[in-house]
């Protein structure tokens, strides 16, 4: 690992122009936001201003799906996003009076995109209008069943667009403008739902939970969506989501990403005992035994994808092979649902490009994860003619291929990925002590929520002023104390080796806990400097 120091030597200047301390327009910099980016940070989104061109058409659409008593027929997808837009969607339809129906595919049996099977079934049982939930724009075989059979279909996604859409609407953010590009599918149709005046306390907290499960860009309507999907869970007002967990107020966006969005994933991914659409229908009831009954269910579904990660995270571990410049693990006994999550593990331990991979359907189904310095899709780009299938983007990707394929695939990643630095080079802010005040630091966090594209940067920091120094479970987890401020470490090697030091140069992140009303902050140490 190669540390790279930020330039942040603009700060000075972000601390005139904007009167703020230190600390936020280091951070700030850091960013290396554009001029249009930094005035949206300072001046975030107060009302969204939707474009009538876009949204009047479907408006209208639904109006007259309502007048003529046209059954609408939601298809969605198996992911957060996925689930949470599509309980979006049918509360808009109830909402409406609109008769409707919803359907997400199984991810191991059906895969991922809108089913032509699935879509002739939903034509023979009546349904007569198709609304796409977070797919939808490379359905090209089942839209031209829509468009053959004269159903009226809505394509509402966020994937990149590759080929004509042939639909009779499409609500996609490349057709707004730069504040809403970065929107996630339930990003999307919440926005209809607020055309529609008929956005709640719910749809908003999904939308919200929805963003920040994909990854989005906290940038423009993004960051609006989620601080006031926050606002509105932190009132204790959609105890659906509230019963997946004993939480403390108050919840912000990582209580959200770690301890809510996993559970909802959860289901999908384990389609082999579970069933996703259940989960459209918990965050839907308002009964409070259906909700309390499905909230353990969900938790338990998670539990056993928790348990069955890390048995198979260790049975990929025992693969690797060190003196490999990436990761391709084939196993074929390992559960298709969890592949994305133990190639994320795996690369980020490992700190190379990882695949792993195992059969389904008598294929070979894999996920891919980054490193952090290669862009995984393009890598792959020259290689697509040889896949079955191949999607992502720059950090992750999914593919299947041939069983014939696997040792050419290998044979093409020693080619590329040769031609890559493999040195990992990780950026830093460096802070002085008299940067993390309590009061500074406080500053900066009231400009949460962060996360993708607005992330907190790593930090290195002198520790001189120690007031304690004590080890945790074992002589591996450390904490320095001082006064405003404790160092926390669950990775160093070994108590007596910093004992008596009288400053430390470290490496770490930034945070901030609120437990039950009280504040602290934290830095979780990534290294120290020797």
């Amino acid at each position: 690992m190669t540390y790279l120091k930020t330039d942040t030597s603009d700060y000075q200047k972000l601390m005139e122009t904007y009167s703020i301390k230190s600390l936020l327009a280091k951070v700030l910099s850091a960013m290396k936001y554009d001029e249009h980016d930094i005035a949206s940070f300072f001046n975030p989104l107060i009302e969204y201003e939707l474009d009538q061109l876009v949204f009047q058409p479907i408006k209208d659409c639904l109006k007259k799906a309502r007048e003529e008593n046209r059954k609408v027929f939601i298809f969605g997808d198996y992911d957060c996003d996925g689930i949470c837009g599509t309980a979006i969607v049918k509360k808009i339809l109830d909402k409406m009076g609109i008769e409707n129906g919803f359907y997400i595919p199984n991810r191991l049996d059906e895969g991922y995109g809108l089913s032509l099977e699935k879509l002739r079934l939903a034509y023979e049982k009546g349904y007569e209008v198709l609304i796409t939930v977070d797919n939808g724009v490379s359905s090209r075989e089942a839209l031209d069943f829509a468009k053959e059979k004269g159903m009226t279909a809505i394509v509402t996604d966020h994937h990149i667009i590759t080929q004509e859409v042939n639909c009779d609407y499409l609500l996609h953010p490349s057709l707004l403008s730069e504040d809403y590009r970065y929107l996630c599918g339930s990003g999307l149709v919440f926005l209809l739902a607020h055309y529609l005046d008929l956005a709640d306390a719910s749809i908003s907290v999904l939308a919200m939970i929805a963003t920040i499960a994909d990854v989005m860009s906290l940038k423009g309507a993004n960051v609006k969506i989620v601080r006031d999907g926050l606002k509105i869970l932190n009132q204790g007002l959609y105890k659906n989501i509230l019963a997946l967990d004993k939480f403390y107020f108050p919840l912000t966006e990582e209580d959200v990403a770690y301890r809510i969005c996993p559970k909802i994933n959860a289901v999908g991914r384990m389609a082999d005992i579970a069933n996703v659409n259940n989960v459209v229908r918990f965050l839907l009831t308002d009964d409070s035994r259906e909700i309390s009954s499905l909230a353990s269910q969900i938790v338990m579904v998670n539990n056993t994808r928790l348990q069955l990660s890390k048995e198979q995270n260790e049975l990929v571990k025992r693969e690797i092979r060190t003196n490999d410049i990436f990761n391709l693990i084939y196993l074929p006994q390992l559960h298709e649902g969890l592949l994305g999550l133990i190639a994320s593990r795996i690369a980020d331990e490992t700190r190379k490009v990882t695949f792993v991979m195992t059969d389904s359907l008598g294929q070979i189904k894999g996920s891919g994860r980054s490193n952090g310095m290669v862009d995984i899709i393009a890598m792959l780009e020259d290689f697509r003619a040889d896949t079955l299938a191949l999607g992502g983007h720059e950090q992750a990707c999914g593919l299947t291929i041939e069983k014939n394929k696997l040792s050419e695939l290998e044979s093409y990643l020693k080619e590329r990925l040769s031609q890559y630095d493999d040195q990992i080079t990780e950026e830093y802010v460096e802070v002085g002590r008299s940067d993390l005040t309590v009061e500074k630091m406080e500053e900066l966090f009231s400009w949460r929520p962060f996360g993708q594209d607005r992330r907190l940067p790593l930090l290195k920091v002198t520790i001189e002023d120690m007031i304690d120094y004590v080890s945790l479970k074992n002589e591996n987890q450390l904490k320095w104390i001082t006064e405003d401020l404790e160092f926390i470490s669950f990775n160093n090697r070994g108590y007596s080796h910093y004992l008596d030091k009288d400053s430390l140069e470290v490496y770490g992140y930034l945070q901030e806990n609120n437990f039950r009303g009280k504040i602290s902050y934290q830095i979780m140490i990534k290294d120290i400097l020797e």
